[in-house]
């Protein structure tokens, strides 16, 4: 079973309470103070570099080693002094060199050993050497290098001062601060530091020659400038005397498990079993496991779980995190460390829940005064902590979070602390904070579930001033306020009329009104009296302020005090939620003001616009949670006019822009139904409405004007699309239920209708002038009786029409329909009259050539060459003689009052092409065969494509789809149509066809605005063209 940490370990009495200050050492006192050493070396971890030092500097004062120099690298606080006082301790002592480092090769070689330790913060009065000198019991013998001014001894002086049977160990601690004093004291021409130097310089090389003399030097990296440069230089000056470099040892590798090993050693009285430290590390290593399945970690279970078992009770991440702000100034390296797990500890010993199975920086509780301090110290982010951890009112933004998430919630302090503590650098380009696996990968712990850190984090991250993040994905606190803080400032300072522009603004691109099937135009939040006139004119979407009631009491107002209540459609809201829209809008203003301070490349570029459109996700969203009520014009019949609630039906599709009027629409068109697209569909519910509602009581009639009026004044009135009325009317009317009685008004009881007929022509009139006509009776009852007449007038007397063709080339047909029921009573004779055609032939063969003109059924011709209006040209007796030139015949036909005219081109004889001028419009006319055929379905669609592009209209269509009796005819007489509606025609009868379905077509006529367009089309369906067929002006 798991145990926690304050249950499995023990503390040292002090481990809660210990202080740099408690463990600063000065050399020279501990040596003699620790007494036989034993109780130092019970509470020290031995660690590498005290390990080699030992090794390296027993064997130095045994005399069976060429190294005399050792140079301890580390900054201020790093464990040198220690490892000093530990090395003079064994040297002063052979017992505790035999009891504790027995196996170590020539312990034994010596047995007292003459010391001397110097702490570089001291300035003795015989300087550096004297003191050595004194300490080596042979003060007179550099008496003379001190008394009366600064000397320098020389080699010889320090071989005579280390001569002695006894092995010699020279401790030097902290010499940069006493190097750096001196460089500041002028003497001669240059420095006490200067002297120094050489003082030092030469007890080196004298030491590198004596074969049992030991110096120990330890240095204070970075710290003092001028006395570090000054050391190396002694050093440097030492090399090229010896031969030989010093030997360099690094007292603790705080990257590295030793620094667990010492933490254990000095805080700890006892540490649980290895089996349940076993239990710890597979538990930890399972939920890490479970997290890395989860995809928000990847580091492998095992690896962790082996870590454990060498970190414990502290986190395998703990060192890494503690190893970015080890160079910091003001951190005093091994010494800081104590006393920022000390404070840890405390942190954790204090915590009010015991839940903590291994101890890692997000345990840190910024509620302890010397926790805060602490991370202040070492960092300087005295107000990250304030604004974004930790406040005494509870205003920081963690405490916030946590608060919101629950009582007992700690994962956004958790995660604070932990960032907090991986952001203490402040080096130049140092590496500073954690990406989001390393989180996890730090705070995973058995029985809880990291996706709340990651949602804490997240909440964390969206609110925190002082919280930033690298390209790489590393999120750190610095003291330089945020993109969010910036973002803050602006929305806090944004004017209240822009933001109130801004919503408007926003409110009307969201409900645009495109398609204006349901309004016109959207008013948002606007002041009521001031919209009247707008209401008026047309059907508006007014998006009004939610308050407590439904509707709320000035739209409930404003709705009764109108006339065109129709016209009114409101958006708005169940619950007064405007100060979150108002934020929600100063957030996204302030991302947009901070556009323009924030250039491309900037470091915080991408975060802005990350966070502009999240704002603008998050206005938009506020938006439609608020305003999520239509109310809708609705009359019951014996009720008041009212407005009716009906919640807005936000169903869209995430993979489209968001179309507020659409959601509009589907929710006016769903139960119950206001808006009706339709209107073939739903024709007799709405015109039952109509009906009731736009005709004025008792009345069968109605002025058309008055029924728009009144469309946008019944409330109960179902809404239509623009011209909706209109279509209703066409379609009542067509149905013969109302009738357009053609002075502005429309009735709902059309009058009787007549017996007539309609006319049409399928086919003709062919080279003799015959023209096939189909008849059809209508409102003549169920067994009606035709009769017509041939140039004269019909009766009930004339010729009955017993099938519903007649061939005929008669100028004019009269036909009257009778319904013998006598229920409808006959309208006058329908009058129909023929069409004059003009066609020539060219008689090639004679000489001169000569044309002759025809006209069907019947006429007069008259014609010019001269280009002359043919209506007062040449009586047409006989063959026109035209000669071997190019000629142009206008001809004119008439008879009994109807007329026409064509236009005939020939070319100069013997030219075959037809001659046409690309620039002048230019139309086909054929009179021959049926005219010109597009005789395949592939060059039917080819020919329409084409004709489509060139704009090109056409007359006398003819399209046959299928063969025999399982085809249909498609016709169209002397009317021009597009291309476009004839493809749309044969398309949709094709739908009734299987696929390669024959298809056919033909026209007599056919309109280009260009002889190049005509050309074109004629060679890309492959149809030829006689002379006379085309005209141009």
């Amino acid at each position: 079973m798991i145990v926690t940490v304050r249950d499995a370990c023990v503390l040292q009495d002090n481990a809660l309470d210990l202080r740099v200050s408690d463990q600063v050492e000065q050399l020279d006192e501990l040596i003699t103070a620790e007494g036989d050493g034993r109780a130092y070396f019970e509470k020290t971890h031995v660690t590498a570099g005290m390990d080699e030092l030992i090794r390296e500097g027993i064997k130095r004062l045994a005399g069976k080693s060429n190294n005399a120099i050792f140079h301890l690298k580390q900054a201020m606080g790093g464990g040198k002094t220690h490892l000093l006082v530990g090395f003079g301790l064994l040297a002063k002592h052979k017992s505790l060199r035999e009891s504790h480092f027995g196996e170590v090769p020539h312990v034994d070689g010596f047995a007292t050993v003459r010391i001397a330790a110097f702490n570089g913060r001291n300035q003795p009065s015989s300087f550096l050497w004297g003191d050595i000198a004194q300490q080596l019991g042979r003060p007179d013998l550099f008496k003379p290098f001190w008394e009366g001014g600064p000397k320098a001894p020389d080699e010889r002086d320090w071989l005579s001062l280390f001569e002695s049977p006894e092995p010699t160990l020279i401790l030097l601690d902290e010499l940069p601060p006493y190097f750096h004093y001196y460089g500041t004291q002028a003497v001669g021409a240059g420095t006490v530091a200067d002297i120094a130097t050489r003082a030092f310089a030469n007890m080196l090389s004298a030491a590198g020659k004596k074969s049992n003399v030991c110096v120990v030097i330890s240095d204070l990296a970075a710290s003092y400038d001028t006395g570090s440069k000054l050391i190396n230089r002694a050093l440097g000056d030492a090399k090229q005397e010896l031969g030989r470099q010093e030997h360099t040892i690094t007292p603790v590798d705080l990257e590295g498990n030793e620094v667990y090993d010492i933490l254990r050693k000095r805080l700890f009285k006892s540490l649980p079993s290895d089996d349940q430290i076993d239990e710890t590390a597979q538990q930890f290593a399972k939920a890490l496991a479970e997290a890395k399945k989860a995809k928000i970690a990847s580091r492998s279970a095992e690896a962790v779980a082996d870590e454990i078992a060498k970190t414990y009770p502290f986190h395998p991440q703990f060192k890494n995190i503690v190893a970015l702000f080890k160079e910091n100034e003001t951190y005093k390296q091994t010494r800081g460390l104590m006393e920022l797990v000390s404070r840890l500890l405390k942190s954790v010993w204090n915590r009010p829940a015991n839940d903590v199975y291994l101890i890692g920086p997000q345990h840190f509780d910024m509620a302890l005064p010397e926790v805060r301090e602490k991370l202040a110290d070492i960092s300087g982010m005295r107000d990250v902590i304030a604004k974004d951890l930790w406040d005494s009112n509870f205003s920081a933004h963690a405490q916030i979070i946590d608060q919101d998430r629950g009582q007992g919630k700690t994962e956004a302090a958790q995660v604070g602390a932990l960032l907090i503590t991986a952001s203490l650098s402040n080096a130049v380009n140092s590496v500073k904070g954690l990406t989001r696996e390393e989180m996890v990968e730090c705070l995973v712990a058995p029985l809880t579930d990291p996706s709340e850190y990651l949602d804490a984090f997240d909440e964390l991250d969206a609110r925190a001033w002082y919280l930033h993040h690298t390209p790489e994905g590393r999120h750190y606190f610095d003291r330089q306020e945020n993109l969010t803080k910036l973002l803050q400032n602006l929305a806090e300072k944004a004017p209240q009329n822009k933001i109130d522009e801004l919503i408007r603004d926003r409110l009307k691109s969201m409900y645009k009104a495109s398609r204006k099937v349901a309004y016109s135009e959207v008013i948002p939040l606007p002041e009521l009296d001031e919209i009247a006139e707008r209401v008026r004119k047309q059907r508006v979407l007014v998006i009004h302020d939610p308050d407590s009631k439904m509707p709320p009491e000035e739209v409930a107002r404003f709705f009764n005090d109108i006339l065109q209540k129709n016209n009114l459609l409101v958006l708005t809201g169940t619950q007064s939620k405007m100060a979150s829209l108002e934020q929600a809008a100063r957030n996204l203003f302030a991302a947009l003001q901070a556009d323009g301070r924030i250039p491309k490349g900037h470091p915080q570029r991408e975060e802005l616009e990350s966070k502009t459109a999240s704002y603008e996700q998050a206005f938009n969203g506020t938006i439609r949670a608020i305003f999520d009520q239509l109310l809708i014009p609705f009359h019951r019949q014996g009720g008041q006019p009212q407005l009716r609630s009906k919640p807005l039906d936000q169903t869209h599709s995430h993979n489209e822009p968001f179309d507020g009027e659409k959601l509009i629409e589907q929710t006016l068109q769903s139960d119950p139904k206001k808006l009706y697209l339709d209107i073939e569909k739903d024709f007799d519910g709405l015109r039952d409405k109509a009906q009731d509602l736009l005709w004025p009581a008792n009345q069968d009639e109605a002025r058309w004007s008055d029924m728009t009026d009144r469309m946008a004044e019944q409330a109960g009135m179902p809404w239509l699309p623009p011209k909706g009325l209109e279509q209703l009317k066409e379609i009542g009317c067509s149905r013969g239920l109302w009738e357009d009685l053609g002075n502005g008004y429309v009735s709902k009881k059309p009058k009787q209708k007549k017996a007539t007929v309609q006319v049409l022509v399928e086919s003709g009139p062919d080279d003799e002038g015959n023209v096939r006509l189909r008849v059809t009776p209508m409102h003549a009852g169920s067994n009606p009786r035709i009769h017509y007449a041939e140039n004269a007038a019909a009766t009930d007397a004339s010729p009955r029409l017993d099938d519903d063709q007649l061939t005929t080339k008669a100028l004019r047909v009269q036909f009257l329909a009778v319904d013998p029921s006598g229920q409808h009573e006959s309208d006058t004779p329908t009058t129909w009259k023929n069409q004059l055609k003009l066609r020539c032939e060219l008689i090639e063969e004679s000489d001169p050539r000569r044309v002759r003109l025809l006209v069907v059924p019947s006429g007069e011709i008259r014609f010019t060459l001269d280009g002359s209006e043919p209506r007062n040209g040449t009586p047409y007796k006989e063959l026109i003689e035209i000669g071997s030139n190019e000629v142009r015949i206008l001809a004119f036909a008439e008879a009994d009052g109807l007329e026409t005219k064509e236009s005939f081109q020939f070319a100069a004889k013997g030219e075959t092409k037809v001659k046409i001028d690309p620039s002048k419009p230019a139309h086909i006319q054929s009179a021959k065969g049926g005219g010109k055929k597009l005789d395949s379905r592939a060059t039917t669609f080819t020919g329409l494509h084409d004709a489509k592009e060139r704009k090109v209209t056409f007359e006398n269509v003819v399209m046959t789809i299928g063969e025999g009796n399982k085809g249909v005819q498609v016709v169209f007489g002397e009317i021009t149509v597009k291309p476009e509606y004839l493809q749309a025609v044969l398309e949709s009868a094709l739908e009734e066809f299987p696929p390669e379905t024959p298809v056919t077509m033909s026209f007599r006529k056919a309109h280009f605005s260009s002889g190049h367009d005509l050309e074109a089309f004629a060679k890309a369906v492959g149809i030829e063209l006689a002379q006379g067929e085309v005209v141009q002006e």
